[in-house]
């Protein structure tokens, strides 16, 4: 009773320390964040609208029916449809989804470990900085569905997997002192019970794959714990018949229930993970037989060839160039979530708790002196998480389970040596204290600032239904959502997006016209923020885009930046007047500069004239945080003329202008 009570104070402290902390670096936002967000936004909102999600995007510009699986979008919708805003839906969707993964968490780790390493576990994991930006206020994208189902999946399999003895009920014989309990020795199993936590792991796989279209992750990992068990088994005893039964019992549940929405497209990984169910149970069928490892490697090699050589394109060219594996085109290079991670990346997502993983790791390394199912399967997961975090950016997210599980393990062995040297539990102090220690920095997301939000407003109200924006391709989601149009890039399709990058960094016009008229456009939309990205444009035009940014600095009553050695810039605020300084005195001149206004949220422009000084053909633009520079051979680039200059492009004429964002009308003869 003592241990169940101290048990319960631990998981209230826990709970208590999770929801403190997320109270406090979380911060309120009126919109939804990010960029895909806005997507599924949308979609639920159809959804919402008509009773049922359409097959077909009415913005889609590609003329597809709807590609992203359902259930996040009905999720979405379900509460609405009871009274609930559905932005307000939307927003706390993530840190209900990210609490219900953490308790997923927990039980998986608890299965593997102890009670104490999976409050841990669950603790460290509601710290970790990709963990904390995917379950964020806001961030209603597929991730916190996918870390329940995943979390869910690998709770119910190792329950199903894990070897637990029930002990008979107690009998009793009377002796000289009165009744005397006789303890049983030989303990049964309860085998057939597990077949249910096969199902809702299999419903778990099944759920993951109507929520997004990287689901062949985790059913692939579940089926190479049973190749992987099936090959062992000759000497290690892994496998058994209701383990077999049970794995074709997740494969038939996965199977049913994603069929409904990928119909044959499901079959080469369910075909995966019968042949799985069919190849352990021959092992089973070889187990006394000697040569049963390298009959086993005979047959995986001979199955393993056909759907290779059926499906190339579909696993070998699509699956290794998505990894990274193979050189990618053109279309998945700039997306930075599929990029190799490096260090920097690294550290980013998983913080502090990097270097208490690489202690529990190697402490988990050397305590272990039994290959049990539940390990094995945990080495498993782990080994092919680690491959793919290893090849894409984006599942970094998905191997931050591992991060803060042996980060756990690290802690917890340390609490126990703590206890032991002090005479005084320490886990309760040690948890408090890696808490304070392990808060993330606050998350900087993109999100919707009132700039776009106003001008998208404004072009919803003034543009005709049909109208067609062409922006970069990333705010894509943004205008579809909340200006409802029509936009000329959306998920990078083939051609449009290397048109739309042609379109934003050539400095000829007659070109840009023609992409206009290719796709029919209405309006144009520019933002600062593109800076950042313009630079994409340059692989595309087989041309450098020079132009430079710094942070002013205030001396005196001017403002000042070094673009280059050779010389300072300084702007005066008084007289509107901007010039390059070089050493010895020498002074030249911005004959054209545009200072933002902050009250009249627009840039206003100035001229220069001097007699008898030195001027130079560039433009400053000075912003209270920037000061850019833009030589004269790139005034007349697309974007920087339409973002920053008094655009001189005949065919786009300015209609709104909100601080950050500047949308053009398009006028063609």
């Amino acid at each position: 009773m003592r241990d169940r009570m101290r048990v319960n104070k631990e998981i209230l402290i826990t709970a208590l320390l999770i929801v403190i902390i997320a109270a406090f670096t979380t911060e309120p936002s009126p919109y939804i964040r990010h960029f895909d967000p806005w997507y599924h936004y949308r979609i639920a909102k159809y959804t919402l609208e008509q009773g049922f999600r359409p097959s077909f995007d009415p913005l889609s510009n590609m003329g597809e029916r709807i590609i992203y699986p359902p259930l996040l979008h009905y999720l979405l919708a379900l509460p609405a449809y009871a009274g609930f805003n559905l932005m307000t839906v939307a927003q706390l969707y993530p840190l209900v989804a990210g609490a219900v993964a953490l308790v997923f968490l927990f039980l998986f780790a608890r299965e593997i470990f102890d009670e104490r390493t999976a409050l841990l576990s669950a603790l460290l994991l509601s710290l970790l900085p990709v963990f904390k930006a995917t379950t964020y206020f806001g961030y209603c994208d597929h991730d916190a569905l996918d870390y329940v189902f995943i979390l869910s999946a690998f709770f119910f399999f190792v329950k199903a997997i894990k070897k637990e003895s029930i002990a008979p009920p107690p009998s009793y014989t009377f002796g000289a002192e009165g009744w005397v309990e006789v303890p049983k020795e030989q303990p049964r199993a309860d085998e057939k019970s597990r077949f249910i936590y096969y199902a809702l792991a299999g419903l778990s796989a099944g759920l993951f794959a109507l929520s997004w279209l990287g689901f062949p992750m985790l059913l692939i990992t579940l089926s190479s714990f049973m190749l992987l068990c099936s090959l062992l088994n000759p000497h290690l005893k892994l496998l058994d018949r209701n383990m077999v039964i049970g794995f074709l019992i997740l494969s038939a549940v996965f199977s049913l229930l994603s069929v409904f929405w990928y119909g044959e497209e499901i079959l080469p990984i369910s075909g995966v993970a019968f042949l799985s169910t069919a190849f352990s149970f021959l092992s089973l069928k070889l187990e006394k037989n000697k040569n049963a490892f390298l009959i086993l490697l005979a047959v995986l090699l001979l199955l393993s060839l056909p759907p290779l050589i059926i499906f190339r394109s579909w696993i070998v060219d699509a699956g290794l160039t998505y990894i990274g594996l193979r050189e990618r085109g053109a279309l998945l290079e700039y997306v930075a979530e599929l990029k190799t991670p490096d260090f920097y990346y690294i550290s980013q997502n998983y913080g502090n708790q990097l270097l208490l993983f690489l202690f529990g790791l190697g402490l988990f390394i050397t305590q272990q002196k039994e290959l049990r199912r539940e390990t094995l399967f945990l080495i498993t997961c782990f080994l092919l998480l680690l491959f793919l975090a290893s090849s894409a950016i984006r599942f970094l997210q998905y191997f931050g389970f591992f991060v803060s599980i042996f980060a756990a393990y690290f802690l917890s062995r340390v609490s126990e040596t703590l206890t032991g040297m002090l005479k005084k539990d320490a886990f309760i102090p040690l948890m408090l204290l890696s808490a304070l220690l392990l808060i993330p920095p606050p998350i900087l997301y993109f999100s919707i600032s009132d700039d776009w939000h106003s001008s998208l407003t404004w072009l919803k109200d003034n543009s005709p239904a049909d109208a067609v924006v062409l922006n970069w391709w990333d705010y894509s989601p943004w205008v579809n959502a909340v200006a409802e149009r029509k936009t000329v890039v959306n998920n990078q399709p083939q051609g449009r997006f290397q048109d739309s990058m042609v379109f934003f960094g050539t400095d000829d016009w007659e070109k840009a016209k023609k992409i206009l008229r290719k796709y029919n456009v209405s309006y144009v939309i520019v933002n600062r923020g593109l800076l950042t990205k313009i630079k994409i444009a340059e692989e595309f035009l087989d041309e450098k885009i020079n132009f430079q940014v710094n942070y002013p600095v205030q001396q005196g009553s001017f403002y000042l930046t070094r673009f280059s050695n050779k010389f300072t810039t300084y702007y005066d605020p008084v007289s509107k007047v901007a010039w390059d300084e070089y050493p010895g005195g020498r002074k030249v001149y911005y004959r054209q500069i545009g200072v933002f206004d902050v009250q009249l949220s627009a840039i206003q422009y100035f001229s220069t004239n001097k007699t008898g000084a030195e001027f130079n053909e560039d433009f400053l633009c000075i912003f209270s945080d920037a000061l850019i520079r833009i030589p004269s051979e790139t005034k007349n680039r697309v974007f920087f003329n339409l973002m920053f200059l008094r655009s001189d492009i005949p065919f786009l004429k300015l209609m709104s202008e909100e601080g950050e964002v500047r949308v053009y009308k398009v006028e063609l003869a």
